[in-house]
């Protein structure tokens, strides 16, 4: 779903959490471009379509968007997809799109369908797959014939269940550490 403000008086270059109301030292959003940029530039240099990053500094650094990120960063519970030719789209734990509000490198927000087995228990394997099938779904729509996902991190049952939906999983924490070096 595509993220709009619930506030009509939104500044356009928001921070959030702690610091949400405070004037920002630089222009956010011109960062948050760089940002975006440098990390699609990392992606086509390692010829990949998409970028699937689960470690909570990638996606900070990819769409400055945060929760909860100690408890994110050791459960599979938030990522962002990045399509080299398409949309940013932040999955999260929970319906809480007014995390992303204003983010202007968030095109879509979806709840993801959590596949860790603290959440998923005996329906780990079930929600991985239902969770590969979205990722194949952006990948075809948006990387034309190129399978190639880079991914930072992920539990083996998600990784066997992208691969199943014929995607070539590549290292994505290289192409993140470049973007950000």
């Amino acid at each position: 779903m595509p993220i709009q403000s619930l506030r009509s008086d939104a500044p356009r270059s928001r921070q959030h959490g702690a610091m949400e109301f405070s004037e920002p030292p630089v222009d956010l959003d011109v960062v948050r471009e760089y940002r975006l940029n440098r990390l699609r530039e990392s992606m086509r240099e390692r010829d990949v379509s998409g970028l699937l990053l689960f470690d909570q500094i990638n996606t900070r650094y990819a769409t400055d968007a945060t929760n909860m990120q100690v408890w994110c960063s050791h459960y599979e519970t938030r990522c962002v997809f990045v399509a080299l030719e398409g949309p940013v789209v932040l999955f999260d734990y929970a319906n809480h799109p007014h995390l992303a509000e204003d983010l202007p490198g968030v095109d879509d927000y979806r709840v993801i369908p959590s596949f860790y087995f603290f959440s998923a228990g005996s329906r780990t394997e079930n929600r991985a797959k239902t969770f590969a099938a979205e990722i194949a779904d952006l990948m075809r729509t948006y990387g034309s014939e190129n399978a190639r996902l880079g991914v930072d991190r992920l539990s083996f049952v998600a990784c066997d269940a992208l691969r199943a939906e014929g995607l070539f999983l590549v290292e994505g924490e290289e192409i993140a550490e470049r973007a950000r070096a």
